[in-house]
């Protein structure tokens, strides 16, 4: 699970204001839990509002913070922003990743190409029924995949189904993703929607699900177990030991596992970057 959560707590259900996520975040780096935590996520155009609130917080050195910056359809004008802001804050902070929304078929290679080419770039797509040939699309572009897995709403969750079949079809074809929204918790379960006193609950997917499947998808798993593990609620049905992990009589290594965390599953973002790990001690994993 290292580097595993980006935090998104500027995007719902959290919504917080700029500075408020940057002082977690800062919190989040300084805390025993930091090895699991990843980039910052910030539109690009809040860059400069970024800046403003966590260059206070930097003054003491240390190592650049990662960030992850969110661009609409202008990746020409994105691509200035980002070349002007980590040639501003050099050795301070460093736009590394790119995410994109999803782009119409057959425009991927167009939509990105304006972008730095050192930028490691996620692409959403839609869950679609089959999503090779916009996998393949992305593929070509030398881009990485962005899987949406929930959000506010109880409409805004895929099937079990379709987030198998998308993991089985990136494994295949050899495309690392991300996942978004709705990964709150480590175990797949009925949990409430937002932090409002009274949300409505529905099923959401855990990330370790997600990351799991991953795993077993790049260890030649069918399409129908990978479905079987996303849509696990049953902590029992897991076993994390020092040189393997194991679910329900499926067996892969620790070297397996570092190896799809490292070509396949790469993150997650979450609003909250609390919540995953108290969610993981409460399991007695963490």
């Amino acid at each position: 699970m290292r580097r595993l959560v980006d935090y998104a707590g500027l995007f719902p259900p959290a919504s917080l204001p700029m500075e408020g996520a940057v002082r977690r975040y800062a919190a989040h780096l300084a805390s025993a839990d930091a090895w699991m935590l990843g980039r910052f996520v910030v539109p690009v155009e809040r860059l400069g509002e970024f800046a403003e609130s966590a260059v206070p917080l930097t003054n003491g050195g240390g190592d650049a913070w990662r960030l992850s910056a969110l661009i609409g359809a202008d990746a020409a004008d994105a691509g200035a922003k980002i070349r002007g802001f980590n040639a501003e804050h050099r050795g301070r902070f460093v736009v590394d990743v790119v995410e994109c929304r999803a782009f119409a078929p057959g425009s991927v290679g167009a939509s990105i190409g304006a972008l730095p080419g050192e930028l490691r770039i996620f692409v959403e797509l839609p869950l679609l029924d089959d999503p090779r040939r916009m996998l393949m699309e992305i593929r070509a572009a030398g881009a990485w995949a962005k899987m949406r897995t929930g959000g506010v709403t109880a409409d805004a969750f895929p099937s079990a189904r379709e987030v198998g079949r998308f993991i089985a079809r990136a494994s295949e074809l050899l495309v690392p993703f991300k996942a978004t929204a709705g990964l709150h918790h480590p175990l797949c379960g009925n949990y409430p929607l937002t932090y409002d006193d009274g949300a409505p609950h529905a099923r959401m997917f855990g990330f370790l699900n997600i990351f799991a499947a991953a795993v077993f998808a790049q260890n030649r798993a069918s399409e129908r177990v990978l479905t079987e593990i996303v849509d696990e609620g049953d902590v029992g049905a897991f076993r994390f030991g020092d040189d393997e992990l194991a679910w329900r009589g499926h067996t892969v290594t620790a070297r397996q596992v570092a190896s799809a965390r490292g070509s396949l599953g790469l993150a997650f973002g979450s609003c909250s970057f609390q919540e995953p790990a108290d969610g993981l001690r409460e399991l007695g994993l963490l």
